[in-house]
């Protein structure tokens, strides 16, 4: 309530004078006066001497004063602070996502941001989508990224990029290279896929339920590269994320397995808490993200 007088007083003593403090503070100087006399009444202690040069701070006023630097100066010290924040010369973003969300589609997006603010702090967290989804809601990342479909009307649902998805072989299954299959051919092969709760497994469970179908995979794994050594071992038809093994199937260590029909695009999405405003640079790097797979899908559009 009283922050006002101790604002004059704190510069008042620094600049023992009056006058000096009046024009610092842009006030007149009786001003200064009066809101030393109210500080000096509401405490009940004379804070400075009259001098030939000004004023001299007392031994009850070198107490205040004391303390009042500290306070001032901490207050100070957070002023410059949000101002480095405001100019992102300063600042942390923590991200959650899973292991192949972060390196395939998130990490490309970090580097050309610290590019540019080399000073803000990117901290990446891993887990499945409900761990991301709970690290959201209770205030451990600023921003998730998931595998879409999800039901959550609790939180703010962007949607980030279109991905494929394909089922692959090593060359054990070589023969199915050359010729078109169903998935009614592909349960009687083995099939490698993540566990239940994840989103690949939901939409693959869905694709086969699609055509009244049970997928009863015979490996389930938790990580998509060792999703990949094993189908290029030969221990199965695996069901992945067709950018994410475009180079093992580039340069022949993974064969694409071409389904009779088209799968449908999956989609990424951003998620970040709802009603809830994004710090300063939480949000650059989120439109940083948002921006930035909008120009790159758009380039992946057919010109006309």
């Amino acid at each position: 309530m009283h922050m006002n007088l101790y604002y004059v007083f704190y510069i008042t003593a620094i600049e023992k004078n009056f006058s000096k403090a009046a024009q610092r503070l842009y006030i007149t100087q009786p001003s200064v006066s009066h809101a030393i006399k109210q500080l000096e009444e509401r405490l009940g202690v004379q804070l400075f001497l009259r001098t030939s040069k000004g004023v001299k701070v007392t031994y009850e006023g070198e107490i205040l004063q004391g303390y009042i630097q500290q306070a001032f100066g901490l207050i100070e010290n957070a002023e410059r602070k949000i101002s480095k924040l405001k100019t992102l010369e300063n600042g942390q973003v923590t991200i959650g996502g899973s292991d192949s969300t972060c390196k395939h589609y998130l990490l490309p997006y970090v580097q050309t941001f610290q590019d540019i603010f080399p000073d803000i702090k990117i901290k990446l967290q891993h887990g499945s989508t409900p761990q991301i989804i709970e690290k959201l809601t209770s205030g451990m990342i600023d921003i998730g990224i998931i595998h879409l479909p999800i039901n959550q009307s609790e939180i703010q649902l962007t949607e980030f990029l279109n991905i494929n998805s394909t089922f692959i072989a090593g060359e054990k299954y070589k023969d199915l290279a050359n010729r078109t299959v169903t998935l009614e051919d592909l349960i009687n092969y083995p099939i490698i896929t993540f566990s239940a709760a994840s989103s690949t497994r939901r939409f693959l469970d869905q694709l086969f339920h699609k055509y009244g179908l049970v997928c009863k995979p015979d490996i389930e794994v938790g990580s998509v590269e060792l999703l990949i050594e094993c189908a290029k071992i030969g221990m199965g038809i695996a069901f992945v994320t067709k950018e994410l093994v475009e180079k093992e199937l580039s340069n022949g260590e993974l064969i694409e397995i071409r389904l009779n029909e088209n799968l449908e695009m999956r989609k990424i999405g951003l998620i970040t808490q709802k009603d809830t405003p994004l710090s300063i640079a939480a949000d650059k790097f989120f439109k940083h993200l948002t921006n930035g797979a909008f120009e790159e899908q758009s380039d992946c559009k057919p010109h006309t």
